[in-house]
């Protein structure tokens, strides 16, 4: 079955699965905006989406990895989620947001949602337990739909490398993988630790989990990027992975057969 993928900012990445269309992490703040995080964290936005929420169309199901932290859910992209059917994110999520269309997943949980299939996957917002604790629950997410040929879809939400993700090769067989990479970091107050994939750990991961097709996302747009896109394309394109890289230019959809 054709999948379209079309990046729009940060994670935010608009998914057709046959007409049913699902975004993920919403964010439509254009470029310029600060914002303090819940640990004090100062981010800084550096560009702009792709696409706005006049022009993306109909969307079925928002996929939200975490609410607490603004590049994956930002001002604009709290008002868009009002507007949507189903949300489905962490339960502390669906506490904070307080809203009837937010349904909150632990780790291994499902959810089905007309012929989509939703399971939670578990992830480590930090490379250590102190910066995991301090960032608060994230979760991934594996799609599975009827006329699924070759795997599921896996979306691993901000992580590192961590058993965690290996688990989901062992409990599915995938095929296409949305990692978050970018390396995001803060060298002033954490020094050389990270919150979410290096691309070396992105291609460890892709590996382990024998993907037949990486794809990358949450690179582009702020400053706390410590890794940027071109960085991230050249390293995996010159990997054993380069033939099954799916490059995401912004606002351009991008088909696979999954």
């Amino acid at each position: 079955m054709k999948v379209t993928f079309t990046q729009i900012d940060t994670a935010c990445v608009r998914i057709d699965l046959g007409g049913f269309v699902i975004l993920t992490d919403p964010a439509f703040d254009k470029a310029g905006g600060t914002y303090q995080s819940g640990s004090g964290r100062i981010l800084h936005k550096t560009g702009s989406p792709a696409l706005d929420p006049a022009t993306i169309g109909r969307v079925d199901l928002v996929l939200l990895s975490h609410d607490q932290h603004k590049d994956n859910l930002d001002d604009a992209g709290r008002a868009f989620i009002r507007t949507v059917p189903l949300v489905i994110s962490t339960p502390e999520a669906k506490e904070r947001l307080g809203q009837d269309n937010v349904a909150g997943l632990t780790e291994w949980n499902s959810l089905t949602t007309g012929n989509v299939k939703v399971t939670a996957t578990p992830a480590r917002h930090g490379s250590t337990e102190a910066l995991h604790q301090m960032a608060g629950h994230v979760i991934g997410f594996v799609i599975e739909w009827e006329g699924q040929v070759n795997g599921v879809l896996y979306i691993s939400g901000d992580t590192v490398l961590f058993d965690g993700v290996l688990e989901v090769g062992r409990r599915f067989r995938v095929d296409t993988a949305l990692l978050h990479v970018g390396r995001a970091g803060f060298p002033k107050e954490i020094g050389n630790e990270h919150l979410t994939f290096t691309t070396e750990e992105a291609i460890q991961a892709a590996r382990a989990l024998k993907v037949n097709k990486v794809i990358p996302t949450h690179m582009q747009g702020w400053e706390h990027f410590q890794e940027s896109a071109e960085f991230t394309h050249e390293h995996i394109a010159m990997s054993d992975l380069g033939p099954r890289l799916v490059w995401l230019t912004p606002g351009r959809p991008v088909a696979v057969e999954i």
